[in-house]
């Protein structure tokens, strides 16, 4: 069985995916994207200068969770493919917004 998972966004799907053989090409391109993140990130107000893979993981969800809602469909397949290929295990990313604040767990 392909992994795969889903995103909601308090309690309710809002998006699912299914992993899907991935090209050398898309391949090489996530690895320029992790490299590119290990510079650092702006993670949740602060700057990351090493972001560990979970602070890596949390800022591409974040960042999905904007594609989804801009509707960037290439954009939310590329974060998706890396979400799934740096965390083949993950289930459910869980988005609680209250207010102007989001919780975010990976599950």
């Amino acid at each position: 069985m392909k992994n795969s998972f889903n995103l909601t966004l308090n309690e309710k799907i809002i998006y699912s995916y299914i992993d899907k053989p991935a090209p050398a090409r898309l391949r090489r391109f996530l690895d320029e994207m992790d490299n590119d993140m290990s510079r650092g990130i702006h993670l949740g107000g602060l700057y990351q200068e090493q972001p560990s893979l979970i602070q890596k993981l949390q800022y591409v969800s974040l960042k999905l969770f904007d594609a989804i809602e801009r509707k960037d469909n290439n954009l939310i397949e590329l974060l998706s493919a890396y979400l799934m290929n740096r965390k083949p295990h993950l289930k459910e990313i869980s988005i609680i917004e209250k207010e102007d604040l989001l919780n975010l767990k990976l599950i």
